[in-house]
């Protein structure tokens, strides 16, 4: 990750959201050109939902083996349809990859403080 030479050991932590089609792709581009770190919630969702994680378990576990596909990945589109139907059906897929979305992207926005912040050097 490069920091650009202004902001040496300072890190500022920035949400981005907004609808289809509002920009943020272009704004995420900035933000790396600048030499920021990017978290982007959307790949985390895709990667805590992948066979045998946790969160694939209790998916598979409260929505049955039919949303999955040959290959033993969840069928995003059959899931879709289940829980834009029903409201009590989303709020379980939220309660279930929620915490493991938040608990990865706080993996990382550690990692990142850890690599930003300067360290006190040792006595010589």
């Amino acid at each position: 990750m490069k920091t650009p030479p202004h902001n040496k050991g300072r890190m500022f932590l920035v949400g981005l959201s907004g609808g289809i089609a509002s920009g943020k792709s272009t704004v995420v581009t900035v933000f790396q050109e600048l030499g920021c770190a990017v978290i982007d919630a959307d790949v985390i969702a895709r990667q805590v939902v992948q066979p045998n994680t946790p969160a694939y378990q209790l998916i598979v576990q409260n929505f049955g083996s039919e949303i999955l596909l040959e290959n033993g990945e969840i069928n995003r589109e059959e899931l879709g349809s289940i829980i834009f139907s029903s409201l009590e059906k989303r709020q379980l897929l939220n309660s279930i990859t929620h915490p493991h979305i938040q608990k990865a992207m706080l993996k990382q926005i550690l990692k990142y403080f850890v690599l930003v912040t300067p360290r006190a050097s040792s006595p010589g």
